[in-house]
């Protein structure tokens, strides 16, 4: 969910006489504005998916966002998407469904 880029693609900053040098503070403050922009609740785990095969199957669990109903608007998502709260309702999913494919960090218990 985030935006990632490979090493390859960033090139050092340059000045010149033309171009003021950024304000570090300024541009951070636009950093946390879309990070913070991005963060979405969720309401309920309404199932989980096993993809792919071998070393690279994985399990995606689908998601009913906060104030996002519809069905359109939910997504599948991979374990480590999760942040705390995200993780508690992959449990409760998992206590009603104990059949359901699960990821394998998230023991019986």
């Amino acid at each position: 969910m985030h935006n990632v880029f490979h090493i390859s693609l960033l090139e050092p900053y340059r000045t010149s006489e033309h171009r003021a040098a950024p304000d570090p503070s300024k541009i951070l403050r636009k950093a946390d504005d879309i990070e913070q922009s991005q963060e979405y609740d969720v309401e309920d785990v309404m199932s989980s998916v096993e993809r792919g095969r071998g070393n690279n199957k994985r399990i995606l669990y689908l998601v009913q966002w906060l104030d996002y109903p519809e069905r359109k608007d939910w997504t599948e998502e991979p374990f480590d998407n999760y942040s705390v709260g995200g993780l508690e309702k992959l449990w409760a999913f998992h206590r009603w469904n104990p059949n359901a494919p699960r990821d394998y960090r998230l023991t019986e218990g």
